[in-house]
């Protein structure tokens, strides 16, 4: 048997903790080893009151049953759960204190015919698991907002498997190889349905990753409007998906994404249309390995992998439906940069293109974060995600030492064009926001000391953006 024992206090009344800590239909806003936990009877709380939970251990979901067994309102509770091959007995001691309330939590757990040894592999994990939780418990107890609300998605970064892959670099670096997405399609279950009907509108579609997207969307009977650069290219990738996937349904707009101007132009041909966007996904992008300026005075870097992205997601913004969906696609190597809020055309030192493409990259997902925040009372969720190190011309082109070195490791653009299917498919996609993803689970997207940004510098991001539209609008 396992014993996970923890004590918390919190600044909360007696009352106040035991009722929301007593109702386990919230246990998944703090716990991170829960998915998702649903009552039998939400408007009752106590004796025989039973919880259906998903649990999250590294790829797996394992499922268990929750029924408290004993409720003493304000000093005790005592849950049973069941899954199928383990059980545990919880028991939640609650004690009043002069500046609170204090908390005991003790967790026996015991596995079905597994013995001592797989309780000696697993002890420390779940220990570390059960230390986050209480943790998780302290903080939404101790925070002023939000206690009653009940998350419908993946917690960031929250599982120890998540944890190692996105803070032990060598575990890390494998992730995002073929052999990561390989590891990580074992324990996928597809989603249903097809797209039939959705208006997506897709940057970057004639090569590479966006391409192999392409397909797979026509595929699942989208009605697809593809934005590129090269109007010959792009007819002969409509004419491969028309004639591959049987899908007639594929348009294209001709527009260089690092011009501001171009932009303008294509936002409002697309408002013209009347047709609301169900999904816009942001995929176009480059690494340029010389610092240059486009047409409009702008580092091409900057305006192509950031600037671009803003300025269209903007215009597009009101062209987007009640309940629709924005995937933006960024890249792994923006952990390893700041975003420079001061700096955003690379003027400042010796200019490095994988650097530059690196901090635009950063500035995407922040971007996420602002966006979903700002279009949450609309309905219209926001995920960054990132294909994984994926063979593509632009790769091959722009980084040759580091393609030549890992190319057998690398990703099919299939492979790399998965999360952003399903992020477009799935039911999971509809109810996140702001996250950020890989093979179709949440990760952390700061893992580097100094990498991350504080709220100001969000707000300046969006501002210098602003600001730097200002003379194009």
């Amino acid at each position: 048997m396992i014993i996970l024992k923890a004590s918390i206090h919190v600044k909360r009344s007696l009352a106040f903790t035991f009722r929301y800590t007593s109702d386990f239909s919230h246990i998944q806003d703090w716990d991170p080893g829960v998915v998702s936990c649903v009552a039998h009877n939400p408007e009752v709380v106590g004796k025989g009151s039973q919880y259906d939970l998903v649990l999250k251990f590294g790829p797996f979901r394992p499922k268990m049953k929750y029924e408290i067994i004993e409720y003493e309102p304000y000093s005790r509770v005592v849950l049973k759960g069941e899954g199928d091959s383990f059980s545990a007995m919880d028991t939640i001691i609650f004690t009043k204190t002069d500046k609170g309330t204090q908390i005991d939590y003790q967790a026996d757990i015991r596995f079905a015919a597994a013995g001592k040894t797989i309780e000696r592999i697993l002890s420390p994990v779940m220990k570390h698991v059960g230390k986050k939780a209480m943790a998780g418990l302290e903080h939404k107890l101790t925070g002023n907002k939000g206690l009653s609300e009940k998350k419908k998605c993946f917690k960031s970064g929250s599982s120890l498997a998540d944890y190692i892959a996105d803070h032990a670099v060598f575990p890390g670096m494998l992730m995002f190889s073929r052999f990561g997405y390989e590891f990580s399609k074992r324990f996928w279950l597809e989603p249903a349905g097809t797209l039939y009907r959705k208006n997506i509108v897709l940057t970057g579609g004639t090569s590479g990753i966006g391409k192999a997207a392409a397909f797979k969307l026509a595929e699942k009977k989208a009605f697809l409007t593809l934005i590129a650069r090269n109007r010959q290219k792009a007819e002969q990738v409509q004419q491969k998906i028309i004639q591959k996937t049987g899908n007639p349904h594929v348009d294209i707009l001709i527009a260089d994404l690092s011009l501001m101007q171009d932009i303008k132009a294509i936002s409002r041909k697309i408002a013209e249309t009347k047709k609301s966007i169900d999904i816009l996904i942001n995929n176009a992008g480059a690494l340029f390995n010389e610092r240059k300026m486009t047409s409009e005075g702008l580092e091409q870097t900057f305006a192509t992998d950031l600037l671009g992205v803003f300025y269209l997601t903007q215009r597009l913004k009101d062209c987007m439906a009640e309940g629709g969906r924005i995937i933006n696609v960024s890249s792994g190597g923006m952990y390893t940069q700041k975003i420079d809020v001061d700096d955003l055309e690379n003027k400042s030192g010796e200019y490095n293109g994988a650097k530059a493409y690196a901090r635009a990259k950063r500035g995407v997902v922040i971007l996420t974060r602002l966006w979903a925040e700002r279009f949450a009372d609309k309905g219209i969720t926001v995920h960054s995600m990132h294909p994984g190190w994926v063979d593509t011309p632009g790769i091959e082109k722009s980084l040759p030492e580091f393609h030549q070195l890992v190319n057998r490791m690398l990703r099919t653009p299939e492979q790399g064009a998965d999360t952003i299917v399903w992020l477009a498919l799935s039911k999971k996609g509809g109810q996140c926001s702001g996250l950020f993803w890989l093979d179709r689970r949440p990760h952390e997207t700061v893992v580097f000391p100094k990498t991350g940004e504080s709220e100001r510098e969000r707000q300046l991001l969006w501002e210098n953006l602003n600001n730097t539209l200002s003379e194009f609008k």
